[in-house]
């Protein structure tokens, strides 16, 4: 209960978003979230990695046609496959992100390889969801094709919640954005 929100502070999230110009975007954990969202207006929804084998959930989420946002996590290919298909066929626009789920992630273990063998593998928009300590892995993920990253952030690492001591404080993630605008430029220029 601690955690929840009302109907009426899920609607206080998204005007807060509309506001600052910021797409809102949730992981439900429940068919009841995802009608719940869907009702809000809610625009993309983000797929936890411990949710991709939740088929009832996948199906209604694909019902949608909104676009979706897949972590990889915990999954093996045969769920990743069967996750995809699912959202192809109902024609929801996908991106996959490559996900450790170690909390915090080591470098040898992010593996940005199989981002790009997801993106091989699918032909889908890929992105990596980063539980390093540092913003090195998200850097490298944006300098080999990563169109979305996914990093935690938290006001305090001494916050509640399991994130918060592995999550990036304002400054630590102002430093991602600006590394992240900087290699986009660089590769822009480069292409002029």
């Amino acid at each position: 209960k601690r955690t929840s929100f009302s109907k009426r502070q899920w609607e206080g999230l998204i005007e807060h978003c509309d506001d600052l110009k910021i797409e809102f975007i949730s992981s439900p954990f429940s068919e009841e979230a995802v009608d719940l969202l869907d009702k809000l207006g809610l625009q993309c929804f983000k797929i936890p990695s411990g949710e991709i084998s939740n088929t009832p959930m996948l199906q209604k989420i694909s019902l949608t046609k909104k676009p979706v946002i897949l972590s990889s996590g915990m999954s093996s290919w045969l769920e990743l496959d069967n996750a995809v298909k699912l959202f192809k066929k109902n024609q929801n626009k996908i991106t996959l992100l490559q996900c450790t789920s170690e909390y915090p992630c080591s470098y040898k273990n992010v593996g940005i390889n199989i981002m790009e063998e997801m993106e091989r593998r699918y032909q889908v928009p890929v992105g990596l969801s980063d539980h390093t300590l540092t913003n090195y892995a998200s850097f490298l993920a944006v300098s080999r094709g990563a169109s979305v990253i996914e990093k935690h952030l938290t006001f305090s690492k001494k916050m509640y919640g399991s994130d918060a001591k592995h999550s990036l404080e304002p400054e630590e993630f102002k430093d991602l954005v600006e590394g992240i605008i900087a290699i986009c430029l660089l590769y822009t220029s480069d292409a002029a």
